[in-house]
């Protein structure tokens, strides 16, 4: 038993003397706890971190160091185990059958049992399985029937997130023996760290954690010893739940089982309960799930919690307390730490502070009935915290939902909390007066702006995107409303539109809808009543205000939901805005920015490109040149010009944007800044420059994820950056890794955002080698992009990529078939669609053996571009060229072409890829010595 066996070794180690009764044993458990983890720190701070962890206890201290410095000797006690004097175990089952299985290597070896890779000799699946039987010396009783209630448990068990068991028996020498599903994927954190993976998309794998454990105790399994360890992340992000071995079935195990368990946990990743022989219940995992939770954010374990009422209690250390600590930002592991989560040591601990500590420490919580009820209330926790929403760890106090809400809306928030009571007292007091028709204009206008500045957000990019949402503040405001049948209409109309942008600006488009159609039928019924108790008294502002709505609500049903029928509405609007004149300016301006996302979505980027000029001149006429709408409105014409194709006049817009939001004298909103540079380095990685982009996008991330959240509208078009400029850089399994992040968290966004984030992770997947992922993932693309119209830009762009991917899956017919399908669109198109269609033409061709037409489509395929090709373009035309070249037997003139091709590919990637790797390979089967020259100019570049 790990337990009985430290403290063995503790006493065998001689260093314990005087010590003896109840309190010796738990003051050597707990320096084994410490000293066991001060292994895992670098030996240069080793000592002072395991004193650190010993506070002001001198005892606990010496016992410490004493077992570091015995671990020093060549023994090595600490680190020795029970596993490690075993005899090998591979010649005993290699080679053997079992069942229907061959064994194969030993790939595992836990507490009682030892998996092996093993082939099925028969049967209708041939895919390798991961084989368990008992471990020699350990075949008593007890262990066979743990070994048996485990295999009956997984027999129980069938979800995506947990280790499927396949079959099971007895050997012939009546072990019993079970066989899995073999799951080739890596450990949890080392999967977590390869990948550098951020916060957001550690906590994504949580959930998926949290999922199968709240599968297990529906079936009424307690796992009981949930560790990193215990799970595996397969390459496509898909966490396995595995070893059940000491799992509990709730009601049916007894008390002897339990404390049989006691010998099987890892102590390190043990509840209170566990050590005290308590009650085991469904709290323990969700303790076990806290120690696992804050391990894969930190990096770090949870030191072990003592008594809440012992003499020596120490509550477990903030989250972020390391990495606040001075000299943090210089500390070589804290650094190392946080760059494994694509972050700063700061950026870190201001993460790490807040919310994820007060959930970590809800789950951990010494007495089982302070953590959470179940994994699915800890699992509510991490998706609110991920959506921006209040948490339920510190509970729904008016103070920390305000809280939420200010630091959401940092710079339209008020100086004191005392403000905030005054508007909602304020907002009820004009509701009830104007009711009674006894308020004046002004006080109207005063609480009026009071909610726009407070609710809304004088600021409307600080909330938007849904950051952290404020509907609890905003609770009521709408039923008062609609219940004030006496409210003059004029004044209904003005009140449900402030209502309505309030929540269009916390992206809650069913109640913005609601809100903005109220404000509509108020407004025209203000704008037709002639009676004086309901005359209005500015037509005019009431006009605008019934436009503005309802170019929103034409927005939201033709670009958001596609439908075209919804044109003619927002067309009708802008026209009544252009009749309204100069009131009007920043409503029209808003209203086409509607039409430009429409023209944009369509791919009719000149359209998109001059109704962007319109909107800058009347954002500069309404707002001033400095102001946060024209800064953004520059922006999105980089946007525009970037989609063109036409880098070199984005950088110039993009240049000048960032040269306003650089202006020391402006206080601009965080999302203005963040958007700005995201276009601006966009433009650099168009223009070739993608390593110059990297880090100004990195940083800009790191700020979003602090001021926004990770499920932000700027978080998720900085990510959607950073993929792009990954997969420029030859990065494809981190664009992979961090378009898959982005669709997770892209539920509610734009559907054409949506049909662009499945294109790309289809072409990264495609750059990555993975052609099969790629037809699958651009099949969403395509399935989307095209429900409209086949003949729209996205739809031919997406179908051209699936051509792409099919060639490369060796699907031959399914490309010939899109080929033929796009040929009249894509060549009427002209410009880089024809390129591309004439390319992938020309390599089908070749695939076929109709060199003559290979070569004919390759020539075609240079026509359309003849100035606009990317070096990219130029490297798949050099290869198409020198397969050809080969293919006629003329390798003579292949070799060039490849290495040119392998040039320019190695310029512009600075990560392997399968097409740097199969073009070496190629290169160096026709001039072996071409690897060597190549590796000493690499070195000599080096070396310059």
């Amino acid at each position: 038993a790990p337990r009985a066996r430290t403290i063995a070794i503790f006493n065998d180690s001689q260093i314990s003397a005087g010590h003896s009764g109840p309190a010796s044993v738990e003051l050597m458990r707990r320096a084994l706890e410490i000293a066991c983890a001060a292994l895992d720190e670098p030996e240069s701070r080793r000592r002072s971190w395991a004193e650190g962890q010993c506070g002001d206890d001198q005892t606990l201290r010496q016992e410490v160091i004493a077992l570091l410095a015995a671990d020093d000797r060549p023994e090595r006690v600490l680190r020795s185990t029970v596993s490690e004097r075993e005899p090998e175990l591979v010649d005993v089952w290699t080679g053997r059958l079992v069942g229907r299985y061959r064994v194969g290597e030993r790939i595992a070896s836990g507490g009682m049992g030892v998996v092996y890779r093993a082939q099925p000799e028969s049967g209708i699946s041939q895919k390798p399985v991961a084989l368990k039987v008992i471990k020699r010396g350990m075949d008593s009783e007890e262990i066979v029937r743990r070994f048996l209630r485990e295999r009956e448990i997984l027999a129980r068990l069938d979800h995506p997130h947990i280790a499927r068991l396949l079959d099971g028996g007895m050997t012939t020498d009546d072990r019993p023996w079970y066989a899995m599903e073999l799951i080739e994927g890596e450990a949890l954190l080392d999967y977590c760290d390869r990948r550098q993976l951020p916060l957001a998309a550690r906590l994504g794998l949580m959930l998926q954690i949290c999922e199968a454990v709240i599968y297990a105790h529906q079936n009424l399994v307690v796992h009981r010893d949930l560790k990193p360890g215990n799970i595996l992340v397969t390459a496509d992000g898909q966490v396995k739940l595995l070893d059940f071995g000491i799992a509990k079935l709730i009601d049916v195990d007894g008390e002897s089982a339990t404390r049989s368990a006691m010998a099987m946990m890892t102590p390190d990743y043990a509840a209170p309960e566990q050590y005290e022989r308590g009650p085991i219940t469904t709290q323990t995992d969700v303790y076990l799930l806290g120690l696992v939770l804050a391990e894969l954010l930190t990096g770090r374990r949870l030191p072990w919690p003592m008594r809440p009422d012992a003499r020596d209690y120490r509550a477990p250390a903030r989250l972020d307390l390391a990495f606040r600590a001075r000299g943090a930002s210089t500390d070589p592991e804290l650094m190392a730490l946080a760059t494994k989560r694509s972050s700063s040591v700061a950026g870190l601990a201001r993460a790490l502070s807040g919310d994820l500590d007060r959930i970590t420490h809800r789950a951990t919580a010494y007495e089982a009935e302070q953590r959470y009820d179940s994994v699915a209330a800890l699992a509510d926790d991490l998706r609110r915290h991920l959506h921006g929403q209040p948490v339920d760890a510190v509970g729904p106090s008016w103070t920390y939902l305000a809280g939420k809400f200010a630091k959401r809306h940092r710079t339209s928030v008020l100086a004191t909390l005392a403000v905030l009571g005054a508007l909602a007292l304020g907002l009820v007091t004009t509701l009830r007066e104007a009711e009674r028709l006894r308020v004046s204009e002004a006080q109207t206008e005063t609480t009026l702006s009071m909610l726009e500045d407070v609710f809304l957000g004088a600021d409307p990019y600080t909330a938007r995107g849904g950051d952290t949402r404020a509907t609890d503040l905003l609770a009521g405001v709408a039923q008062r409303l609609s219940s004030d049948a006496d409210l003059p209409p004029a004044m209904a109309a003005r009140l449900w539109t402030k209502l309505g942008s309030a929540y269009v600006s916390l992206n809650e488009r069913v109640a913005a809808e609601r809100a903005l159609q109220a404000a509509i039928e108020s407004g025209q019924k203000a704008l037709a009543c002639r009676a004086l108790s309901c005359q209005d008294k500015d037509p005019t502002t009431t006009a605008i205000l019934v436009a503005a709505a309802r170019s929103r609500l034409a927005h939201y049903r033709l670009v958001v939901d596609g439908r075209a029928e919804a044109l003619p509405e927002l067309n009708a609007s802008i026209d009544e805005l252009r009749a309204a004149g100069l009131p009007a300016v920043l409503p029209l301006a808003k209203a086409l920015e509607f039409l430009r996302d429409y023209e944009f979505a369509q791919g009719n980027h000149d359209a998109a490109d001059r109704i962007s000029l319109e909107v800058i001149r009347l954002d500069e006429q309404g707002s001033g040149p400095n102001s946060p709408d024209t800064i953004m409105a520059l922006g999105s014409r980089v946007s525009v010009l970037r989609a063109a194709g036409q880098p070199e006049r984005a950088m110039a817009d993009a240049a000048e944007a960032l040269r306003r939001t650089q202006m020391p004298e402006l206080e601009l909103p965080p999302a203005v800044r963040l958007y700005v540079e995201q276009q601006y380095a966009g433009v650099l990685t168009d223009l070739g420059r993608s390593a110059e982009a990297e880090p100004v996008l990195s940083a800009a991330l790191a700020r979003a994820n602090e001021i926004h959240g990770p499920a932000s509208t700027a978080a998720q078009g900085l990510i959607w950056e950073l993929a792009t400029t990954h997969a420029e850089l030859g990065q494809f399994v981190l664009a992979r890794d961090e378009f898959r992040e982005l669709i997770a968290l892209s539920h509610d966004i734009k559907s054409g955002n949506i049909v662009a984030m499945h294109n790309s992770l289809g072409l990264a997947l495609l750059g990555n080698g993975e052609a099969d992922e790629a037809v699958r993932e651009l099949a969403i693309a395509a399935k989307l992009a095209c429900s409209e119209s086949k003949e729209a830009v996205p739809c031919v762009a997406v179908g051209l990529n699936q051509i792409d991917a099919d060639l490369g899956a060796n699907r031959r017919n399914e490309a010939g078939d899109g080929l033929e399908a796009l040929r009249v669109i894509a060549l009427r198109m002209g410009g880089r669609a024809a390129m591309r269609w004439y390319w992938l033409d020309a390599r089908l061709r070749l695939a076929q053996g109709d060199l003559a037409g290979a070569d004919q489509s390759l020539q075609q395929s240079r026509l359309p571009l003849p100035a606009g090709a990317t070096p990219v373009d130029q490297a798949r035309w050099l290869e198409l060229e020198a397969a050809l070249k080969q293919a006629q037997g003329d390798t003579r003139q292949a070799l060039p072409l490849w290495v040119q091709a392998e040039q320019i590919y190695r310029s512009r990637w600075i990560a392997d890829s399968p097409t740097l790797r199969r073009l070496r390979s190629t290169i160096e089967q026709m001039d072996p010595t071409a690897s060597t020259s190549r590796s000493a100019k690499d070195q000599q570049s080096a070396l310059d």
